[in-house]
């Protein structure tokens, strides 16, 4: 064989390897829930991906997934949950880097999953069952009237005048 015609084939096998590792990444637009997508990220500053093994949807502990733009890297490691977050913002999804996936040793192949993000639970009126009692500050000493509440002695719990424990003014 010719000195060309192995480099040739060098050539394009390098290519080829080049190709198929950029083929299994998938792009960060495929990794966002579609939502997101198509909202071009506005009201989201990051979103919650769980890395899972794909036959058993056992969560993978130790993934590091790696964005890398033109100007920045992003990177973030998987909890015992499986569970990791990335930043979402309109210059990302314009670029839409390839998606780096680092598995722990041991690991063979992953699936990224998003994860719905739950909002905080409404809570039911004040004097429903199952309602939380309702929390009020304490009132302060010298409040709107200048003096204390009855049964307050103007002085920090727990401290008493000329124990040494009140608050100092600062020095200075």
């Amino acid at each position: 064989m010719s000195p060309k015609r192995s480099l040739l084939r060098l050539a394009l096998l390098s290519s080829l390897c080049v190709l198929s590792a950029c083929a299994l990444r998938p792009f960060y637009r495929q990794v966002l829930p579609p939502d997101v997508v198509q909202n071009k990220g506005v009201g989201v500053e990051q979103v919650t991906l769980r890395v899972v093994e794909p036959e058993t949807q056992r969560p993978i502990s130790g993934a590091r997934v790696v964005l890398t733009t033109g100007l920045r890297r992003f990177s973030a490691t998987s909890d015992v949950n499986g569970l990791l977050q990335l930043p979402v913002s309109p210059e990302l999804l314009a670029e839409n880097p390839l998606v780096e996936v680092i598995l722990p040793k041991g690991m063979a192949d992953y699936a990224l999953q998003p994860v719905k993000q739950e909002a905080a639970p409404a809570q039911p009126p004040a004097g429903e069952p199952g309602a939380p009692a309702a929390i009020e500050p304490a009132p302060q000493p010298g409040g709107e009237s200048g003096t204390p509440a009855a049964g307050e002695t103007g002085t920090p719990s727990g401290s008493q005048p000329g124990s040494g424990t009140e608050a100092q003014p600062p020095q200075g």
